[in-house]
């Protein structure tokens, strides 16, 4: 399928694939069995974990504008030992002003006593969504905080960890961007980047990077055409999708993450199948990407 067609999934997709040269191009002959991916389903809760820092507070306010837009409920966890927060935080952590905010929000709050992980991983085993900010009141200025990794590892819901430029952050891009890899999780992290696009009325990205110079590169071509055509094909299968472009980028894959500065959420697969620690493009993803990233177990 060439430049400016149509795409196939035959749901108003654009499909302005960006690819390498003309006469680099080669056809695609591999035949996959495509697993039919999930249905989109509604969002029924989404957990956040604020201490009332800047980023907790980003994290507070991106829940809670998701949770609305869902219909979903709304629960709030916040530290219940305060000795770490300055004194200028309010007492509810901005709990009075996202009620303002966000009207008829379905909005419970609890305290976390003990280790903030393992209380945090217990409320994702009954929630569709997690969401924690970048670092909190007691990390550096630099670096990710100190529950964020631990949370990655054991968390059962996928999870938005919340950073970026304001305006990414405030969804002023309307448009989610999800990274594939022609893996066996794309059909996850597309379903769920999908789901972002409708639910926020922004249009969705899927790229893939196509790293060159390379010993054989028509084969990293021939791989590169056929993970998207994979994506395509996986798109087709949902009951919704949104307006779609496809991409191939040449670049190195945890480039990739740092690539776009016009996009709201990034939307990345775990990475790591075979245990529970993030994979190097999710990292990398959480230490450099401009926007909200969204990981997919």
């Amino acid at each position: 399928m060439g430049p400016g067609r149509p795409c196939r999934t035959g749901r108003g997709c654009e499909a302005r694939h960006r690819y390498p040269p003309r006469e680099a191009r080669m056809t695609i002959t591999e035949n996959r069995v495509l697993q039919r991916p999930s249905p989109i389903t509604t969002t029924t809760r989404v957990v956040v974990g604020s201490d009332g820092s800047y980023w907790g507070d980003a994290a507070l306010n991106w829940a809670a504008g998701h949770a609305w837009v869902r219909g979903a409920e709304l629960q709030v966890w916040q530290p219940a030992d305060r000795s770490t927060i300055p004194t200028d935080v309010p007492g509810d952590i901005g709990l009075s002003h996202i009620t303002t905010t966000f009207p008829l929000l379905h909005l419970r709050a609890g305290s976390l006593d003990g280790d903030p992980v393992a209380r945090l991983v217990q409320a994702s085993r009954t929630s569709d969504l997690l969401v924690l900010g970048y670092r909190g009141h007691t990390h550096s200025y630099l670096g990710l905080g100190s529950v964020v990794l631990p949370l990655l590892q054991a968390t059962r819901c996928p999870t938005v960890v919340v950073r970026g430029h304001h305006a990414a952050v405030h969804g002023e891009h309307h448009r989610v961007t999800a990274l594939v890899d022609g893996g066996d999780r794309d059909a996850a992290v597309l379903r769920h980047a999908a789901e972002m696009a409708l639910t926020h009325r922004a249009k969705l990205r899927v790229a893939h990077a196509l790293a060159l110079p390379a010993s054989r590169p028509e084969l990293v071509e021939t791989d590169a055409h056929s993970a998207l055509a994979q994506a395509e094909a996986q798109l087709a299968l949902l009951d919704r999708c949104p307006s779609t472009c496809l991409e191939v980028v040449r670049c190195h894959p945890y480039e990739l993450v740092s690539r776009y500065t016009d996009t709201d959420r990034l939307v990345v697969g775990h990475g790591n199948p075979r245990g529970n620690q993030c994979g190097t493009i999710t990292k990398a993803a959480l230490h450099h990407a401009w926007c909200p990233v969204l990981v997919v177990r």
